[in-house]
């Protein structure tokens, strides 16, 4: 704003103001935008730090709260430090375009949760008939009609009619359930994509449609010069094909529907969309940010296969869970089917 005032030439035409007036205005929305956002996420840092630092990927160092003030000072005061020193070396053109590829690629890995987290079923419905009852009543004298479990690990065929129609019930039901295929499209696909576990599908998809706008929206920008235009049309109509089959193949698995809580609409165009326009705009970014950017993912990757996989109380959590369920007998879902075949591969 100081330079731009410096150049202003106050003259008595308006029409020559006016470029200068507008110039005054986007610098003055410029410096007022900056600052909420850099402030904002120096507020939000060393609390993303505690809760890292909390589970164990990062240094318990940073997990320290101060008894007087209740904030952790060590994350506050450590970051704080390094987030001036950047401010220091670098110049604004520099950070701006490095915060904008942190939000960028924040914004694509929350797109692309949402589409896997939709299709995932619920863990709680499995962790309740996992977990061990305290108090369990007394189970009924086995009849011949009930499952049971053979040397071999297969199912003993059922003799009543009743039951024959709860298991085929029980197998639609995981059949049709959260993450596989509609009931619609199974005739169709269900020999090809059946076999999958729930979620599975979605997941190898969601990749493909990543890669595949990566390398449409490559191809769109560096592209337009440097490649024959049959070549540069065939290559945009592959990724394009990709980037549409995966979403088609997205859209035909069930979706996890919850009322109680928001959830985002028109799942999986609009995480589709939002991934597709922010790797675009991480095109438009310059070659100096994107090497900025690959040390300070190495520095990180570092540290978390260094430090952080190997004392995440959430992994030692969920790991010494499985093994809980192997112990128990139990299957990861918890279905009556997936608990014999696991049983089976424990055995």
């Amino acid at each position: 704003m100081v330079f731009s005032m410096q150049n202003l030439n106050f003259t008595t035409d308006r029409d020559d103001l006016l470029p200068h007036v507008e110039k005054f205005k986007f610098l003055r929305v410029f410096f007022i935008s900056m600052n909420t956002v850099l402030l904002g996420n120096l507020f939000s840092l060393p609390r993303i730090v505690y809760a890292m630092a909390e589970d164990g990927l990062l240094f318990s160092l940073f997990a320290r709260i101060n008894p007087v003030t209740k904030v952790p000072v060590n994350a506050i005061l450590t970051f704080g430090v390094l987030v001036a020193s950047c401010s220091l070396i670098f110049d604004l053109v520099a950070l701006v375009q490095f915060l904008s590829i942190g939000t960028l690629l924040a914004y694509t890995f929350v797109a692309a949760s949402i589409i896997v987290l939709r299709h995932q079923p619920e863990k709680g419905k499995g962790a309740a008939s996992t977990s061990p009852n305290p108090n369990p009543d007394p189970e009924p004298a086995p009849t011949e009609s009930q499952t049971i479990m053979e040397d071999s690990g297969e199912l003993k065929q059922y003799e009543s009619f009743s039951d024959k129609l709860q298991l085929v019930d029980i197998q639609t039901r995981e059949r049709h359930g959260v993450g596989q295929l509609r009931a619609c499209i199974e005739p169709y696909l269900g020999r090809l994509l059946g076999g999958f576990g729930a979620g599975e599908v979605v997941a190898f998809c969601v990749t493909t449609m990543i890669v595949s706008a990566v390398s449409f929206c490559a191809v769109l920008e560096f592209g337009t010069n440097q490649l024959p235009v049959w070549t540069f049309a065939l290559l945009l109509l592959i990724f394009s094909l990709a980037y549409v089959l995966s979403l088609a193949l997205i859209w035909v698995h069930e979706q996890r529907s919850d009322s109680r809580t928001f959830q985002v609409p028109l799942v999986p165009l609009t995480p589709a969309a939002s991934i597709l326009l922010n790797i675009f705009l991480l095109m438009k970014l310059s070659k100096l940010t994107w090497i900025r950017f690959i040390v300070w993912l190495t520095i990180g990757l570092l540290v978390y296969f260094g430090y952080g996989v190997w004392h995440s109380k959430e992994g030692l959590r969920g790991q010494q869970s499985t093994d809980m369920a192997a112990q128990d007998g139990v299957g990861p879902n918890g279905s009556p089917v997936e608990m014999v075949q696991f049983n089976g591969q424990v055995d």
